[in-house]
């Protein structure tokens, strides 16, 4: 843990002042975090590896807040190594950090029980969108739109893939909330891979999630493999 915080403190004002050219967001959106030793230090507490990767690494850090939580907010980690870029996720008070990115919902559980957590049917898509992206190590996505996909180059110029887009983004659309026998059911496309799943959640009060249904409406979407 030592030679991690040593680290930091060679790396701070670098991240610092890459952190401070960024321009203000507004409230409901991602922000620079002033990449102090504090929040590395927090990382370090649960994820020490990374954290010193952190430290001598460029990295960027942004905070989004997240409007069912009264004191935890979604901070992400983005790691630019010389050969590619990574992302850690992580959930932060301020004072104590969560480690979000092995995709565990456990996590998500424990952060409710902390929070005492008591879901509004206005907050349950923001949540969904949050459980789903942070949960199965990060290989699932609500996607509402076509701008939430990163789609394959290829769906511009080759016509049976433009066609296989048009399909998909035909049957995109925004979480759906209702009342449910348990608190709250929402049904949301979620993309699993190259499937395009539309999934029924139960969602409780309390946060906990549970899937009901799940239907294939696109196979084989056009867009990168994630590995």
């Amino acid at each position: 843990m030592s030679r991690v915080l040593l680290a930091v403190a060679l790396a701070l004002a670098v991240l610092h002042c890459e952190s401070a050219r960024s321009p203000k967001a507004g409230p409901m959106e991602e922000s620079k975090v002033n990449a102090d030793a504090q929040t590395l230090q927090r990382i370090a507490q649960v994820d020490p590896v990374h954290a010193d990767t952190m430290s001598r690494q460029p990295t960027t850090f942004t905070s989004q807040p997240l409007s069912f939580y009264k004191r935890f907010k979604l901070l992400k980690a983005e790691v630019r190594l010389p050969h590619r870029a990574l992302q850690f996720r992580y959930a932060d008070d301020g004072k104590h950090v969560v480690n979000l990115t092995a995709g565990d919902p456990q996590s998500i559980y424990k952060i409710n029980q902390d929070e005492g957590l008591a879901l509004d049917a206005s907050q349950v898509a923001e949540y969904v969108k949050f459980f789903v992206a942070n949960t199965d190590g990060g290989k699932q996505k609500v996607v509402e739109g076509a701008a939430d996909i990163v789609w394959l180059p290829a769906t511009n110029t080759d016509a049976a893939l433009g066609a296989k887009k048009a399909d998909a983004v035909a049957k995109l659309h925004p979480v759906q909330v209702s009342q449910g026998a348990e608190g709250f059911e929402a049904v949301a496309t979620v993309l699993m891979g190259s499937q395009l799943v539309e999934t029924t959640f139960q969602v409780r009060k309390s946060g906990r999630v549970q899937p009901l249904k799940q239907q294939v409406v696109v196979e084989g979407m056009p867009v990168p493999v994630v590995r």
